[in-house]
C-alpha cells in the first residue's frame, strides 16, 4: 500500500476488522471487502 501523504494513517483490513468488532461485536462475522478509491483522505470498506 503506498502513502499519498506524509502523516498519513495506515488503515487496513485488520484495524477495520478491529474497530466493527469493538464499536458494533454484532457486526463482526459479517464479510469485509475494500472497495478501491481514488480517494486521497479516506478508505472505503464494504461490510455485509
Amino acid at each position: 500500500m503506498s502513502t499519498m501523504h506524509a502523516n498519513e494513517f495506515p488503515i487496513d483490513q485488520a484495524l477495520v476488522q478491529a474497530l466493527i468488532a469493538r464499536q458494533f461485536p454484532e457486526w463482526a462475522d459479517l464479510p469485509l471487502h475494500k472497495v478501491e478509491s481514488a480517494g486521497t483522505d479516506n478508505a472505503l470498506y464494504r461490510l455485509g
